[in-house]
């Protein structure tokens, strides 16, 4: 039989030592069927379906699932808060945009899971097991200001669901293979808090439109995040996720930090790892002092950033939090900031010739410096900072 090995999960409650076996596969996952594929999907800019087949074929897609649903209950709050955080790690070494393809996927799962009722459950999540069927946030809207305290995109009653309109873009893995949850705002009403509607869109409803052509950014080329048009969807009550405010008041912007902070420093091990192996080819450099101290110094910041990872999950288990959102973006920064200064010092180290095409240094760097700017470090400090001096901060927001 043709294709790559199935990769079994681990059964729930996870042990340590099966955790670290699955990853290991993974990982061999990645290095020999993803790595291939990366420049082709970075010219293309095209979602990486084939990676994200194989991944499902492993369960890797459904990580934040309960065992009842295909899944290992990974996710934070429960007895394995770490799983697919490392799974998102382990994949990002090689290929940051599949890492963030699954990150989004696995994370509306969770939402899906939390805020959806049994019926939901069974209509969206259980066929998990079964089909590839990827989800995507809605979220991200043209010209949308931060904080702003209603989507531009509206929900107006219609029955017992909603009519929805409005322009959705940065929607990685976008619609055509799965579903959108998007979210939109009821009339009358100000405030996220108040106003802020979740629906689960598909793209056979009438009126939902991906457009293609649009995303082809510097980096992260592999995480397709098209536009999506949404003109007067009607939305069924099937269809209607949660209440309005469920999202805010859940604080769910805030349970996504690590998500980001894992991918970082994936990336960062990457570049470290294929550009030390490339110095090991080169004996004048790595006999170099000047070498040696560098690359050193990249190593203590990756492994000094791997330990803020590990402190900011296990702080989800302490029950306070604002203190774990907290720990969570000093962690995100951490882990970008020790990323940034492999891509600087390693590039440096390695010259120019390392920087081709043919070899994956430039791709990993240029996607770095595409996804770090979701960390906002000059925001993320300033909330840090307003928290440690007793002043108002929202620990929810991602830049």
């Amino acid at each position: 039989m043709n294709g790559p090995p199935r990769i079994p999960l681990p059964e729930a409650p996870s042990t340590r030592l099966a955790v670290a076996t699955r990853l290991a596969a993974l990982r061999h996952l990645v290095e020999t069927r993803f790595a291939a594929r990366e420049a082709q999907a970075h010219d293309d800019a095209a979602l990486p379906l084939d990676n994200l087949r194989e991944l499902h074929a492993g369960g890797w897609l459904r990580l934040t699932l309960p065992a009842a649903l295909g899944g290992i209950d990974s996710r934070l709050g429960t007895d394995d808060p770490g799983t697919y955080l490392q799974a998102i790690r382990t994949i990002a070494r090689v290929s940051p945009g599949t890492a963030h393809c699954l990150q989004v996927h696995n994370h509306a799962l969770w939402t899906v899971l939390e805020t959806g009722t049994p019926a939901q459950h069974e209509r969206f999540l259980a066929p998990q097991r079964q089909s590839l069927s990827l989800f995507a946030f809605l979220g991200s809207e043209p010209g949308l200001a931060p904080g702003s305290p209603r989507y531009q995109t509206t929900a107006l009653p219609d029955g017992d669901g909603f009519r929805v309109s409005g322009v959705k873009q940065y929607a990685t893995n976008g619609i055509e293979h799965g579903y959108g949850l998007a979210f939109a705002s009821l009339p009358g009403k100000e405030g996220l808090a108040n106003n802020q509607q979740m629906v689960l869109v598909e793209p056979t409803m009438a009126g939902v439109t991906q457009i293609g052509g649009w995303y082809r950014p510097t980096g992260m080329r592999v995480a397709e995040s098209p536009q999506v048009r949404l003109d007067d969807v009607r939305i069924p009550a099937s269809h209607v996720l949660g209440g309005p405010g469920d999202y805010q008041r859940g604080r769910w912007q805030g349970r996504f930090h690590l998500g980001f902070a894992a991918n970082y420093l994936g990336m960062g091990e990457g570049i470290a790892s294929w550009a030390t192996q490339w110095l090991r080819g080169v004996p004048e450099r790595v006999a170099d002092p000047f070498v040696q101290a560098h690359v050193g110094e990249v190593q203590v910041a990756l492994q000094a950033a791997a330990a803020s990872l590990d402190h900011a999950i296990a702080s989800w288990r302490t029950g306070d939090v604002p203190r774990a959102e907290l720990t969570s973006m000093a962690a995100k920064s951490t882990c970008a900031q020790a990323a940034m200064l492999a891509a600087e010092t390693m590039g440096r180290l390695t010259g120019s010739t390392a920087l081709f095409d043919d070899h994956p240094l430039g791709r990993l760097i240029r996607d770095l410096h595409t996804h770090v700017l979701h960390v906002g470090h000059d925001r993320t400090h300033q909330t840090i900072g307003a928290a440690a001096l007793g002043q108002s901060f929202d620990s929810t927001r991602q830049r």
